[in-house]
């Protein structure tokens, strides 16, 4: 090969565009943050909560003793990823949760639990469960 034709092939290779993010990656990516379970989620037990889901794949469980969100009663880490739409949480002594994630627009992801049906939601906020508004009666 010339030298011309190599810095052609080698420029050609430095432009490609890398292959395009399948829709697991593009969940994981828009997953990463702080979570909250606000009081009007269909899972709130009256317990302020927080969950951080690092890009990493790690997976941390804060729960409060006060409204505030300053005392810390419990925490639990895991391992967390996306596989097929559904949204997986593994503990180290086996334990493996899986929501499906039924739509994620803004702020708001809606998971609905494999254990239980269950379907509840979650909003992308670093601020205490708290601090929202209380959820208005429906008429």
């Amino acid at each position: 090969m010339t030298a011309v034709a190599v810095a052609c092939a080698l420029a050609t290779t430095a432009h490609a565009k890398p292959p395009p993010k399948s829709a697991d990656e593009l969940l994981a990516a828009k997953m990463v943050g702080t979570w909250i379970n606000p009081p009007d989620s269909a899972d709130y037990e009256g317990v302020p909560s927080r969950e951080v889901y690092n890009a990493d794949g790690t997976y941390l469980y804060y729960e409060y003793e006060d409204k505030a969100c300053h005392k810390l009663a419990s925490s639990t880490v895991s391992k967390w990823y996306v596989w097929e739409g559904a949204l997986f949480n593994e503990y180290p002594e086996g334990n493996r949760l899986k929501d499906a994630i039924v739509s994620m627009q803004g702020k708001k992801v809606v998971l609905r639990s494999a254990e239980d049906n269950l379907t509840y939601h979650r909003i992308k906020s670093k601020g205490c469960p708290t601090d929202l508004p209380a959820p208005t009666a429906r008429r």
